[in-house]
């Protein structure tokens, strides 16, 4: 139910962010597969989604919203690579990525919100909120807020990494995915509904073991002060 309700909120978003009023600024293109797409807003929130319906999966779409989304923004294009910044007016950003890029999203002042794009992701806050629902999988970190994100891969290279200095982090990983896990909540709390115990001390909380027999690859997660719910996804019945 989490799953489902987290995954409606992402797309409501979407829906909403398209339905807006006209964006300021509008670029398109298209990119091949392993590109670089860099997204680094001072003040403002990143949405990034799959190519529209019918689109070709190659293709992307970069728009600005906000009064001065033009003279906000920049865009730098540089073979497989495309680089976004804004200067701190203000600005939205709203990117429909290629498949199988690999997005970083940096927000000093504002939320991250990816749904159903194909590809790798790294998010970053300063002070915002990080929601992720990805087909393939991706790592996160917030300073002030908190960070809710669903991966369906069950393969990854190395280990993946989840945090927040305050607020809470919510994963779902695939419930057949072999992997080590380490767990550390300096001054919170961690719950998770794979067969995994930990263990407490004053205020903190810490588990490491494996799931699924474990692997080379990994899991770790790192609050300072808040929770971590690490939970099975599932498929939807």
């Amino acid at each position: 139910m989490a799953c489902t309700r987290l995954a409606v909120l992402l797309l409501l978003g979407a829906i909403a962010a398209c339905s807006a009023a006209p964006p300021g600024l509008k670029k398109t293109g298209t990119l091949p597969g392993g590109a670089t797409i860099v997204v680094k807003v001072a003040r403002g929130n990143i949405s990034a989604y799959a190519p529209e319906r019918g689109q070709p999966s190659s293709r992307y779409t970069i728009e600005g919203y906000g009064p001065y989304a033009r003279r906000d923004t920049g865009i730098r294009t540089q073979g497989r690579a495309i680089t976004i910044w804004t200067a701190g007016f203000g600005t939205d950003i709203l990117l429909r990525g290629s498949k199988d890029a690999v997005l970083d999203l940096y927000a000093t002042r504002g939320n991250i919100n990816v749904a159903d794009f194909d590809g790798i992701v790294n998010a970053q806050t300063r002070q915002g909120d990080i929601k992720m629902l990805l087909p393939q999988y991706g790592n996160a970190r917030a300073g002030t807020g908190n960070v809710s994100v669903i991966f369906a891969s069950t393969t990854w290279p190395g280990t993946l990494h989840f945090s927040a200095d305050k607020g809470d982090v919510e994963l779902y990983v695939n419930e057949t995915a072999a992997a080590r896990v380490h767990l550390r909540a300096l001054h919170g709390t961690i719950f998770t509904d794979f067969p995994l115990k930990g263990s407490a001390s004053g205020t903190s909380e810490t588990i490491d073991g494996s799931i699924n027999g474990g692997s080379k690859r990994g899991v770790e997660v790192f609050v300072r002060d808040g929770s971590i719910r690490l939970l099975q996804l599932k498929p939807q019945v």
